[in-house]
């Protein structure tokens, strides 16, 4: 999911030293642990994991890395396709989908990674058919397409405009951390100095104390981190995602597949660097107990990869096809953590959101990473339709934070009194990358699987519950916080006036609730 990267790294840097919490603490317990997660470990203590039934969580997401080893044993398996023959053994349209999908790539293995936003597109599309005209050039027929096309001509220049702003703030502290670095590796006579180094250094003046002072800030607050991170952002954002030249949507084999009857792209749900989709894959079924990686909320679910995210906008017939694919081979839960502000193809996702209803599937979707207000600012697909609240099998959730304060939304959670459900925890959850590893990101993206998870658990414990009942039950569950005053662009406000049910998702009593 996209987000303004440069407002978040920042937030992330200044707050690091103000929670040090570690590891998932999405699981942990506010009475107990002192930290507002969804008492997942305290759950488990009250039921028995025999009694859990599998659930296949559908990820719709950048892939997944299915060898990580945390999650052994948890990714979906189509056990009527013989892998790797070349041949669609179960009819579905779809060759060798033993794991799920890729519809970002095509039969001889080449994948989509760096993609373009949706505006990039959009603008790029009547640029071609306006971009020379003059208004009174523009016959009256086309009158009203030529008012979209300086629509998005505006929103693309003013989405560029604070890309390169930020860019320039973050070119700015990326200078002041190298100058620093090379500072002090010319005082000390080399370049592999750490913090004890820093600290035992002997000061001569005070601009000494100062660029030691910025180091040590920088190295605890975890700054070199996330400037790596940003530049590889920034490369990404201005190379591909706002390049009117750019487009690596003929990779993909849409016409072959016409010819052939057969699905578009390839089953490597692997390809490309899925980091984005292994974490949200971990945060919903890690290994519980194993000592390695994390804990997943649901020791039940069962991981179906769907590739359809690039770094850049998902497209709306790739997520249509994605989840009438998780529709049609038994999962109960999809998990779509991405999200964009133009959908020119939505009824494609709506009628495949009303698909999935049909086959009783609650849907689970990223709230959105811009602190902006759902109820005024669209964030596709919502599952609303364009009406007030969401469908009865769809579920949007905004990010919440470690404590019972002021802090209790994230800054970047997106909000909405109609338009936004709940909160669950998404600030420095600690999840699976590809290669084995783990770290910590930050997003809605992180918090849409913890409910997810959770969907997962209880169904799995209750599987004669409706999605709609499965919804409410999260729902009316909530530990709430609605009288707790937290900051919003608005300024301080009340949750209950940004949040549908102002509370944070609660296992324990989701639970208790649907074993009423």
């Amino acid at each position: 999911m996209k987000f303004k990267f440069f407002h978040v790294l920042i937030l992330l840097f200044l707050c690091f030293g103000s929670f040090a919490q570690t590891g998932d603490w999405y699981n942990l317990d506010f009475e107990s642990d002192g930290v507002l997660g969804i008492s997942a470990d305290k759950a488990y203590q009250q039921v028995s994991a025999a009694e859990i039934k599998p659930v296949i969580v559908a990820v719709i997401d950048d892939g997944v890395d299915i060898r990580h080893p945390d999650l052994a044993g948890k990714i979906w398996v189509n056990t009527a396709e013989i892998p790797d023959n070349g041949i669609d053994d179960d009819g579905n349209g779809y060759i060798d989908d033993v794991n799920g999908w890729n519809y970002l790539g095509n039969s001889s293995g080449e994948n989509v990674k760096e993609e373009t936003l949706e505006i990039t597109r959009l603008y790029r599309s009547y640029k071609e058919r306006f971009g020379d005209k003059t208004p009174e050039a523009v016959p009256k027929s086309d009158q009203k397409e030529y008012e979209k096309y300086l629509e998005y001509k505006s929103a693309y220049e003013q989405a560029l405009a604070v890309v390169e702003e930020e860019f320039a703030q973050f070119a700015q502290l990326s200078a002041m951390y190298g100058g620093a670095y090379a500072y002090m590796t010319e005082k000390m006579g080399r370049e592999d100095f750490n913090l004890d180094d820093l600290m035992e250094y002997k000061v001569e003046d005070p601009q000494e104390q100062e660029v030691i002072n910025f180091l040590l800030m920088a190295e605890t607050g975890g700054l070199s981190g996330y400037l790596e991170e940003g530049a590889s952002y920034f490369e990404s954002a201005l190379e591909y995602n706002y390049n009117l030249d750019f487009n690596p949507r003929t990779i993909v084999n849409e016409a072959e597949a016409r010819e052939k009857n057969t699905a578009y792209g390839n089953p490597m749900v692997w390809a490309a660097d899925p980091d984005h989709g292994t974490h949200v894959a971990g945060i919903i079924a890690a290994l519980r107990g194993n000592e390695m990686g994390v804990d997943g909320v649901a020791s039940n679910a069962i991981i179906m990869p769907l590739r359809v995210v690039p770094a850049g906008d998902e497209r709306d017939e790739d997520i249509a096809l994605a989840i009438r694919y998780a529709a049609d081979n038994g999962a109960k839960v999809i998990n779509m953590s991405f999200g964009k502000s133009f959908s020119p193809n939505i009824e494609l996702v709506e009628d495949a959101i009303r698909y999935a209803a049909s086959k009783n599937v609650l849907m689970i979707h990223a709230a959105g990473n811009d602190a902006a207000d759902n109820d005024r600012n669209r964030n596709y697909p919502d599952g609303s339709f364009g009406k007030g609240k969401s469908m009865s099998h769809w579920i949007t959730v905004g990010a919440s934070g470690p404590l019972a304060d002021s802090s209790l939304i994230a800054d970047f959670s997106n909000f909405g009194k109609r338009k936004v459900d709940v909160l669950a925890p998404g600030v420095q959850i600690e999840s699976l990358v590809p290669d084995g590893g783990t770290k910590a990101n930050s997003g809605t993206s992180m918090a849409a699987p913890v409910v997810s998870g959770m969907a997962a658990l209880i169904w799995g414990l209750y599987p004669e519950l409706s999605a709609s009942e499965l919804k409410m039950v999260i729902l009316k569950s909530v530990e709430s916080y609605r009288d707790t005053t937290v900051y919003s662009p608005y300024g301080p406000v009340g949750l209950k006036k940004i949040v549908r049910y102002p509370g944070v998702i609660s296992a324990p009593r989701a639970i208790e609730r649907a074993g009423r």
